[in-house]
């Protein structure tokens, strides 16, 4: 597992990219759906600093109701002793989907409560998404 620690300093900086929320009509006759949930990590390096962008996606198969996405981003600095080669020697997106980041546990969380908000905003019981990566698309 990475050692975060190694390559970043401590300060970082969070912040809510985007929330999309559209009403999926439905005339089909079909009632059993499938609600679909899947998470994205993209990273990019810019002048000695990684953006981590965390998107998780909510939806139905069939479509119907809903589909919901929320993404929230992160920035790291590296440390003064991290060189370039270095900072590009990663696959920042995997390293972060395969570990227990508190950075990354943060966003997740904050996000899994955005998405509780917002379903819970048209009068039924929230949807509660896992405040974890989810790696591979689940059903809920």
């Amino acid at each position: 597992m990475l050692d975060f620690n190694k390559y970043f300093n401590e300060q970082y900086q969070f912040t809510l990219k985007n929330v999309s929320f559209s009403w999926v009509k439905n005339d089909s006759t079909e009632t059993n759906f499938e609600i679909k949930i899947s998470d994205s990590i993209n990273t990019e390096i810019q002048n000695r600093h990684l953006e981590v962008v965390f998107k998780r996606k909510v939806y139905f198969v069939p479509e119907a109701l809903f589909n919901l996405s929320v993404s929230f981003a992160f920035t790291l600095t590296f440390r003064d002793s991290i060189c370039e080669e270095e900072m590009n020697s990663v696959n920042w997106s995997e390293a972060f989907t395969q570990s227990e980041s508190p950075y990354l546990a943060n966003i997740i969380s904050r996000t899994s409560g955005l998405i509780s908000s917002i379903t819970s905003s048209f009068g039924q019981q929230p949807l509660v998404t896992p405040p974890n990566i989810i790696v591979k698309e689940s059903d809920f």
